[in-house]
């Protein structure tokens, strides 16, 4: 029995977007450099939403590379890593969406 394997893709894509979202938030070399702290302060955001504790603003702001990697790999399942990248992308995006709203439902039950 030949076994083929899955093409690559458009769909293979997601799994790059993936790993941009995941470099996004990561510490770099020996100074800790993340890329989005850094550009939270270059437009002078707020990297927690109450001072220096609450939600993590860069976490949820990876949405943006979540969502395109969950469209991509459902579009374009028969494409190698799909199915790893829906999942891992699909989890991560529950994770940026429950994050807020336990945020917001602790300000309402605290305040």
């Amino acid at each position: 029995m030949i076994k083929q394997r899955k093409p690559l893709g458009i769909g293979t894509l997601s799994l790059l977007i993936l790993t941009l979202g995941f470099a996004f938030n990561y510490g770099w070399g020996a100074e800790n450099f993340r890329l989005g702290y850094y550009l939270f302060e270059l437009l002078e955001f707020p990297i927690f939403s109450n001072g220096d504790q609450g939600l993590h603003l860069p976490f949820v702001a990876t949405a943006i590379f979540w969502i395109p990697a969950v469209i991509m790999a459902s579009k374009y399942r028969s494409h190698y890593g799909t199915r790893v990248a829906f999942n891992v992308a699909g989890f991560m995006l529950l994770l940026c969406i429950v994050g807020p709203v336990v945020d917001i439902v602790d300000r309402f039950v605290n305040s």
